[in-house]
């Protein structure tokens, strides 16, 4: 992507109009899949996730989630994707728990991470449950962080309805175990 599409999707992102920043965000999703990375948007991305619009607060979640996953340097809204962990929106809680785990990555996480996140080990959608369970592995795994109020869940979403969410949950019990974190 050239300077003056970067300038242009800047320009988008900024917009007071919901339809420029939309496409805006289109056109950075496109880019980010590409792997042409430049962290010059990830600052615009921030006010985005407070907007009304869960389709923005979504898109805005997972392009922060894509640039750590690609390992861009740079000032990441950690608190206010905390926050999003307990958005109206299952995508947004999904995109935001994705975000934080790919984070890790980085060495950007913390404790106050997990409350939230023990929370949505009992999201009525699966896709949330094995994210956050997900999250809470990587925590463990690369930032050496966890909490034994996280086995419970945990422990119980063994019996998950979802494949995918029972992975998840072996994943993250066996990085905390690793910690040597046991259940009190």
């Amino acid at each position: 992507m050239g300077k003056v599409d970067v300038q242009e999707l800047q320009s988008g992102l900024r917009s007071s109009k919901k339809e420029e920043r939309l496409a805006a965000l289109e056109r950075l999703h496109i880019m980010l899949r590409e792997k042409e990375v430049d962290p010059s948007p990830l600052p615009l991305l921030a006010p985005l996730l407070g907007t009304p619009d869960p389709v923005e607060r979504r898109m805005a979640s997972w392009a922060i989630g894509k640039f750590a996953q690609n390992k861009v340097r740079g000032e990441y809204p950690l608190h206010r994707l905390i926050d999003l962990l307990t958005d109206e929106d299952e995508e947004v809680r999904e995109n935001a728990a994705w975000a934080l785990g790919e984070l890790t990555s980085s060495g950007k996480g913390e404790e106050s991470e997990i409350r939230s996140l023990n929370l949505l080990l009992e999201d009525p959608y699966p896709q949330v449950r094995g994210m956050a369970a997900w999250t809470l592995g990587r925590l463990a795994e690369r930032l050496k962080i966890g909490h034994y109020t996280s086995i419970p869940p945990l422990r119980h979403m063994l019996q998950d309805n979802s494949l995918n969410a029972r992975k998840s949950a072996i994943y993250a019990l066996e990085r905390l175990t690793a910690l040597g974190i046991k259940e009190r």
